[in-house]
């Protein structure tokens, strides 16, 4: 509604990891309203592979600051740099800092609804091969049916202040 205008202001802060979070995009209405099911599907299946990682509530957070600093802390880490927001796409560009790790940048895209926050990745490359693949081996055959009424894939983070 605000062309990404809210979000910009309402960035900077530190953000709680609470659970993992998907987008499926689609330029059809109808499988964008059908999209909540599907979704919910899919992250409760993600929750087990982040906590693997060490990707859980209360041990990663992102803080973005006010200066176009940020930081975000996973368990003992913490990992720094400076990141830049587009309003009209809602693309978060973090690049990072770090000596030891060249990490570069990652791109990712910021949903903001009340004290919520979503930053997800684009992973639509990723979907097409498991569609493929779906094709081949009968358990992704769900999948497959699935990713027929949609573009493309967004996984992340679903955050809160």
């Amino acid at each position: 509604v605000t062309g990404g205008k809210a979000t910009e202001f309402m960035l900077p802060g530190t953000w709680s990891y609470e659970s993992p979070a998907v987008r499926l995009q689609s330029s059809d209405a109808l499988a964008d309203a059908l999209a909540n099911a599907a979704v919910t599907n899919i992250e409760t299946k993600l929750q087990k592979p982040y906590e693997y990682i060490g990707i859980k509530p209360g041990v990663c957070t992102f803080t973005f600051n006010n200066d176009n600093t940020f930081s975000l802390a996973l368990s003992k880490r913490t990992l720094t740099g400076t990141y830049t927001y587009d309003a009209a796409t809602h693309a978060v560009v973090m690049e990072f800092s770090s000596k030891l790790l060249k990490l570069g940048s990652m791109t990712g895209y910021a949903y903001i609804d009340g004290e919520k926050m979503d930053i997800v990745y684009d992973c639509t490359k990723f979907f097409d091969f498991l569609v493929k693949l779906g094709t081949k081996v009968s358990m992704l055959s769900s999948l497959t049916k699935l990713a027929e009424n949609y573009d493309g894939m967004m996984i992340g983070f679903s955050l809160a202040r």
